[in-house]
């Protein structure tokens, strides 16, 4: 038989930090529950609408996504912690601007992505917001022959339906292959 649990266990997530221009300066909000649709021409996430990173959203529609290393912890624990109302995260990290001037990203975030908000849901007491992905890049050492080494980018994933904590991406595995 098995355990029972409420709510959702779908795990691990990725960690990503939600970039957006409030007032002309950047803000980062780190974000548990991103989702990709649509083939990757689109990304979800759910945002509490009395969150900072919601004003950039109606304030320009477009934000960043920058999925960081683990080498960016003590960051990622400041951006889950502290509001951009109270604290300047833009001194966390070096930004730079893709196609989109309005969608600030962090440099020191191994792969990040540009994105216009195609829609928003309203629900209680958050916003669902969609969003195009414009671009997206790479750091250039990670990248052989246009493929991206995920295992070098020291990704990390934080699970929801269980210790609640963070975990570094796993070794890479593939299938046997059959023999003839």
């Amino acid at each position: 038989m098995k355990k029972e649990f409420e709510g959702n266990i779908l795990n691990p997530l990725p960690v990503v930090l939600v970039g957006t221009l409030i007032d002309g300066r950047p803000n980062y909000c780190i974000i548990g529950y991103m989702s990709p649709f649509d083939f990757g021409k689109h990304v979800f996430f759910s945002l509490y609408k009395k969150r900072y990173t919601w004003v950039g959203i109606q304030e320009n529609k477009a934000f960043s996504v920058n999925i960081p290393s683990d080498r960016l912890m003590k960051e990622i624990e400041i951006c889950g912690s502290k509001s951009g109302r109270d604290v300047d995260k833009s001194k966390l990290f070096h930004t730079f601007y893709g196609k989109l001037e309005s969608a600030p990203m962090i440099r020191e975030c191994p792969l990040t992505m540009e994105c216009k908000v195609t829609d928003i849901v309203d629900y209680e007491p958050s916003k669902g917001i969609i969003g195009k992905v414009v671009k997206s890049y790479a750091n250039p050492e990670l990248v052989k022959e246009g493929v991206i080494d995920m295992q070098r980018a020291r990704l990390i994933t934080w699970t929801t339906g269980g210790d609640f904590s963070y975990y570094r991406l796993g070794e890479k595995i593939l299938p046997e292959k059959e023999t003839d």
